[in-house]
């Protein structure tokens, strides 16, 4: 074997393997992710002579798009008023340089070599899957107070990754896979993976799954005429009428509260203390009144006797023992007094202690009911009160009005790169927010944070450079590379992904993977599995 040969031969097996790397380590660790993105720019340019490195960016002009995204931000620097934080937002957004030069100059990836590494990310993401499902079950033995520990990354980034998943068991089912043993064990984990989705709760990567479902649901149904089309559009139906059915009647539940007649409540507990009621707020729990039949007191007392952790103390939210007993209380449709106190069992103490303030909370932790209930009463609480403080939707709302005040003022080119903290601190002020300066952040929503930092101009640019390589590449029937523009438009509503570590790494991969490596087979994929 030649020498050129031989250095070809290494070339291939390092991006080979460096790919491996990095899909295996992406759900597993963000510090790692750093690490193998960097071996893949490494080996990239250490293993290819100067000459073929120019051919590589001659023959991919496309790549030239891709680094337009970061020289944006670095436009943006401009007029930055904070060097250090647009820096900071540079390191950020590092990976649109990084992955994109990485992946166009490496050696094309053999069909086979593509389809490993898309089975060794489905089965990373699913070994994960299991150990969160692990944490997730004994989360007292792994100290976890909060569903959203239970991934070893975000939980929301994770969910992206369960998708993409899904979406590339799908395919290889459709496409790929022949042997029915092969496909069953495929389908028994995109199966356990939509189920494990939901367990996960984040609400931003389910409402982006079912959205891209039922986008190609559509797409497919329209395409042409098929017997099959009937069946699919009741199951579209059901797609969207079953999630807005199953909101209401949590909605409808939420709302269901016991009517007090101040005139009639019962003015002393069965000690003979009095109770205290306050028939203005609006404060709610499973349809009954917080600030009704309290005796501080007779709580106090009793829970400092049950409990090492003391009623008037803070706990690991920042809440006091005082608060989430009350509510606690109150969903269990219970009076705040001592004989309230002493119907609470074992669980219920050790929910209150680890912060719950709803046994909903805990009590039915396979379901999406204490999610989306928790949505709905963060925003009744800021309908109340105007305070979205440590609440994520009435903080997002924040967000999002503070973002559309820098965005008429800013319509063309934004307030620029590393300007976001200053600038948003006065729109704060300009909206009369209640938003703790703590927790004062830009928007959660990926289109109204490049409106804000660059403008319309900036935006538009933006959006014309990810999708013209899409084109120009030929990727017009590419099933999975669809799948996952579709479904990050979607998840990009709901989060600034591209501005996060997790978020833009998991997507600057796949999109440069997709974009320069998918075999021909999936660029023309056709809908019709194989035989």
């Amino acid at each position: 074997m030649s020498l050129k040969n031989i250095t070809a031969e290494l070339r291939e097996k390092s991006f080979y393997y460096s790919l491996l790397l990095f899909v295996i380590v992406l759900p597993f660790s963000e510090a790692f992710v750093s690490i193998a993105t960097v071996i893949l720019l490494v080996q990239a340019l250490l293993l290819n002579p100067l000459t073929a490195l120019k051919e590589s960016l001659r023959n991919n002009r496309s790549v030239f798009y891709i680094l337009a995204i970061f020289g944006i931000y670095l436009l943006g620097m401009v007029h930055t008023k904070d060097v250090a934080l647009s820096i900071y937002e540079l390191k950020k957004v590092a990976f649109w340089l990084v992955i994109p030069l990485a992946l166009v100059l490496s050696p094309k990836l053999s069909e086979k070599r593509f389809y490993s590494v898309l089975t060794a990310f489905c089965v990373a993401v699913t070994v994960v899957s299991f150990i969160a499902a692990i944490r997730f079950i004994f989360k007292a033995t792994f100290n976890i107070t909060d569903f959203r520990d239970i991934s070893l990354i975000s939980h929301i980034r994770y969910s992206y990754q369960i998708a993409l998943t899904i979406f590339c068991c799908v395919f290889l089912i459709l496409q790929r896979v022949k042997r029915n043993r092969f496909r069953l064990l495929i389908g028994t984990m995109a199966v356990w993976l939509v189920v494990f989705l939901f367990i996960l709760k984040s609400m931003t990567g389910i409402i982006a799954f079912l959205g891209t479902v039922g986008f190609f649901g559509l797409y497919y149904l329209f395409s042409e005429k098929r017997k099959i089309n009937y069946l699919l559009a009741v199951l579209l139906a059901i797609l969207v009428v079953l999630p807005i059915t199953y909101t209401k009647s949590i909605w409808d539940d939420f709302y269901a509260i016991e009517k007090l007649d101040p005139q009639h409540v019962d003015k002393y507990t069965e000690s003979g203390n009095p109770y205290t009621f306050n028939f203005n707020s609006q404060e709610k729990e499973n349809g009954h009144w917080v600030q009704s039949y309290i005796c501080t007191e007779e709580l106090r007392t009793e829970w400092n006797k049950l409990s090492e952790c003391k009623f008037d103390s803070l706990n690991q939210h920042g809440f006091t023992y005082r608060s989430t007993l009350i509510r606690y209380l109150t969903s269990r449709g219970l009076r705040k007094d001592s004989v309230g106190v002493s119907k609470l069992t074992d669980a219920d103490i050790k929910n209150v202690e680890q912060g719950i303030a709803n046994y909903i909370y805990a009590e039915k932790r396979f379901s999406l009911y204490p999610r989306i209930y928790e949505t709905i009463w963060e925003y009744d609480r800021y309908k109340a009160s105007g305070n979205p403080n440590g609440q994520s939707l009435s903080q997002r709302i924040e967000f999002v009005k503070a973002s559309l005040v820098l965005i008429k003022e800013n319509f063309w080119l934004g307030i620029g790169t590393g300007n976001w903290k200053t600038e948003y601190a006065e729109a704060y002020k300009k909206i009369d927010s209640k938003l703790k300066e703590e927790n004062q952040r830009s928007s959660h929503n990926q289109y109204l944070n490049y409106m804000v930092k660059f403008g319309i101009v900036g935006f538009v640019f933006i959006m014309c450079f990810l999708l013209i390589p899409v084109l120009k590449e030929g990727h017009r029937k590419n099933l999975l590379f669809w799948l996952l523009l579709v479904f990050m438009g979607i998840a990009n509503f709901g989060d600034a992904n591209f501005e996060t570590h997790m978020g833009l790494s998991f997507f600057c991969f796949f999109y440069c993977l997709f974009l320069w490596h998918t075999p021909d087979e999936i660029k023309n994929f056709n809908f019709k599995p194989q035989k």
